[in-house]
């Protein structure tokens, strides 16, 4: 057995395995499996790719890793041969999906699926997912989702209520650590009177949204009065110095997120 990408005389084998699968498990095909299918060249020419394992040039299973919003990347359509013994072929394709996906910028993957597929499902827990809950499954027969987070990519807080925030002090300034992912943080400065950052710079670009206090601002070579509704932006790289000269609350938007604040 081999793995391969996806090759034109096989376009038909990953249509029919995973139609033979939907069908003789659910009954019928849904609208999404059909635009899968319609669509095959459109999602390849935007990154997607098909994995088949192949023995004596008959396919026994196979997958598909797909680009979904910026870093994350679903793996769908694992489908196998039911009239031939294929052990260890859907694992097979299965990983080199998600090889793939990860080799392209993933950072996280998504699996939609029915909690009835054993197999399956185990397949997904050998490879380091993880169950999470939906409101919407997008499919009928989707009652179950998994993900998978890139190593490294572990700093990543979708949503961070405030009695979960992470207490840290930076150089002297106490700050709660929000939502982050894997292009931009959150941070709330919890300032007192007399906090000051000496001129410095850093490679993040530094939005913040003043909920409180009074400040002082210098970008380059100009200062600039915060009070409470007012906004700025720093762009990377740029020198810049921060007084307090009333306590306050900022909110601090750093892209890419600032790992000494994580």
């Amino acid at each position: 057995m081999k793995v391969i990408t996806f090759e034109e005389k096989y376009r038909q084998d990953f249509i029919n395995s995973n139609t033979d699968w939907i069908v003789s498990n659910f009954g019928f095909l849904e609208e999404h499996d059909k635009e899968t299918f319609e669509k095959i060249d459109e999602e390849m020419e935007a990154g997607a790719m098909i994995f088949f394992a192949v023995e004596n040039d008959t396919v026994l299973a196979t997958c598909m890793a797909m680009p979904m919003e910026g870093v994350t990347w679903e793996i769908c359509k694992l489908g196998s041969n039911k009239n031939i013994p294929h052990k260890g072929a859907g694992s097979a394709v299965f990983e080199a999906s998600m090889q793939w996906a990860l080799n392209h910028v993933a950072e996280r993957l998504f699996i939609i699926s029915n909690s009835k597929l054993k197999p399956a499902l185990h397949i997904y827990e050998k490879y380091g997912f993880k169950e999470i809950k939906l409101e919407n499954y997008e499919y009928i027969r989707g009652d179950i989702a998994f993900e998978y987070r890139k190593e490294g990519a572990g700093n990543w807080k979708t949503v961070v209520k405030k009695e979960d925030a992470v207490k840290k002090v930076f150089k002297g300034v106490s700050l709660d650590s929000l939502a982050a992912g894997p292009k931009s943080q959150v941070t709330k400065m919890n300032y007192v009177a007399g906090n000051y950052a000496s001129p410095h710079q850093h490679p993040n670009e530094q939005s913040g949204y003043v909920i409180s206090g009074k400040y002082e601002l210098t970008v380059g070579d100009k200062k600039y009065e915060l009070n409470p509704g007012d906004a700025y932006a720093i762009p990377g790289s740029q020198i810049h110095s921060f007084r307090v000269i009333e306590g306050g609350e900022v909110v601090d938007v750093f892209t890419p997120p600032r790992k000494d604040y994580l």
